[in-house]
């Protein structure tokens, strides 16, 4: 089964990408006045660490300067950068370079995203960027103040883009950020010396960095093409994990049975979220107004629950669950489906992450038993359907273990099964659409599902599973 889907080009619908962009310049070093006036250390750390950690360019600061561009090559020609750099390793706390405003700015949709050029001579523990503030903010405003990120490589600029949605939903004007250079949580504090850049602070209403690549076309990974695979970042996120590219092994599958394969082996010394990790040469745009689903082709031995992880532009991170049933298709390719419509605009990078497990307090299992996992055309298009004539049925028998007794009213599933204490329902497409714990003593039990359709219910009792297909009118 190679090129099995339907190719669409990917048209840059989105509004802030097809319409002309607004601009506002804040701090360029190359004109007069700036927007941005105070650009250096909150001033009580200048009384403090910061004169040991960072080239000092006076007697006492400042410990930034505009200087010659490092590279004025590629996304960013201008003639002068502001620099800083350090001459040890440094701790994060009191390390807050501040970016201060004159004028507060009203945030709206023409100036919604807060772009700066970045450049690192090396990576260490990538940057923390906080709005509004002069020392950095906890954890709880995480995507909406709060943006931690790295640069993906050293000695290039890169654009980091900050949504300042919050701000503008709330009402709020923009006076300044705060940015961590390094964000050293833990360890030692041994990072070595290193030089960075700022440049270019602007404010738009593009959602995209600048000099981006958008990606055409909606095979974004298959195997069976070398040169994309040359192309693409791969990473198993934990070195115990590993990943090859081989001939398929599954011969006498009647839906993916010939060409290449990826085969990713999960070792027991892996974190729950270390998994089939991909990043792009550029991004992939999801036309606008249009459905758009991914699909990732798997199969492993086991049933297992499969998390599908994105990343958006904008370093936003999202996630769908799925179950792969081994059972139900006798151990062949199945093909996961997720609908992206209303979940990303754009997609960077992405991970699947096999066999992630729940424990009884809901908390994610580590270090589950070591197994090979294969993927294979992975594509983003505008089919709903999964791939290849998978059977909505996906071969369930009405009650696998015989003891469980079901019906269906009104979008409500009923049940009757001894000892149940977790209940699923599971749609054609493999995507986990309800779930409920359950009281071991009652007798019937039940669970919605958000319309009618064939579905999958899944319910465990004394480390059993009894599975079966119910048709919800």
């Amino acid at each position: 089964m190679k090129r099995i889907f339907t190719l669409l080009m990917m048209f840059m619908g989105m509004g802030a990408v097809a319409n002309a962009q607004t601009v506002t310049p804040l701090l360029t070093g190359e004109t007069s006045p700036e927007a941005i006036t105070y650009y250096d250390f909150v001033e009580w750390s200048i009384d403090g660490s910061i004169p040991t950690w960072y080239v000092d360019f006076g007697d006492g600061g400042p410990f930034t300067q505009f200087v010659d561009n490092p590279d004025a090559t590629g996304i960013n020609e201008t003639a002068k950068s502001l620099f800083m750099a350090t001459t040890t390793g440094v701790d994060w706390w009191g390390n807050f370079l501040n970016f201060r405003l004159e004028t507060p700015i009203t945030i709206t949709e023409e100036n919604r995203y807060l772009h700066f050029f970045h450049w690192r001579e090396i990576l260490n523990n990538g940057w923390s960027v906080s709005i509004n503030v002069n020392e950095p903010l906890e954890d709880a405003d995480k995507g909406t103040l709060r943006f931690d990120g790295n640069n993906t490589g050293t000695e290039q600029w890169e654009d980091i883009v900050i949504d300042l949605k919050y701000l503008m939903d709330e009402g709020i004007a923009f006076e300044k950020f705060m940015v961590i250079v390094d964000k050293d949580w833990e360890g030692e504090r041994d990072n070595p010396a290193t030089e960075y850049y700022f440049d270019e602070i602007i404010l738009s209403s593009d959602p995209l960095q600048r000099g981006v690549d958008i990606l055409e076309g909606t095979d974004i990974l298959n195997a069976q093409d070398q040169a994309q695979m040359d192309a693409l970042v791969f990473s198993t996120q934990n070195d115990a994990n590993t990943w090859e590219v081989v001939d398929n092994p599954f011969t006498d599958s009647w839906l993916n049975a010939d060409g290449k394969v990826v085969k990713y082996f999960k070792s027991d010394q892996a974190s729950w979220w270390q998994g089939f990790n991909v990043s792009f040469p550029g991004i992939h745009v999801l036309e606008y107004g249009e459905k758009q689903f991914m699909h990732v082709m798997v199969r492993t031995d086991t049933t297992c629950y499969i998390q599908l992880h994105a990343v958006d532009n904008l370093g936003k991170e999202y996630t769908e669950m799925f179950i792969y049933p081994m059972d139900e298709i006798d151990g062949d390719w199945f093909d996961l489906v997720w609908d992206l419509t209303s979940v990303a605009s754009t997609v960077k990078a992405f991970t699947v992450r096999f066999d992630v497990r729940l424990d009884a307090e809901e908390n994610y299992i580590n270090n589950t038993p070591a197994r090979d996992f294969y993927v294979d055309e992975i594509t983003i298009d505008g089919i709903e359907d999964p791939r290849e004539g998978t059977d909505p049925s996906i071969g369930v028998e009405e009650d696998r273990l015989g003891s469980m007794r079901f019906y269906a009213y009104n979008r409500t599933i009923f049940f009757d099964m001894q000892g149940a204490e977790m209940a699923e329902v599971y749609d054609v497409l493999g995507k986990r659409v309800a779930s409920r714990q359950l009281d071991r003593s009652a007798g019937l039990n039940s669970i919605s599902v958000p319309q009618e359709g064939i579905y999958i219910l899944r319910v465990k009792a004394d480390h059993k599973i009894s599975t079966a297909k119910v048709l919800v009118k």
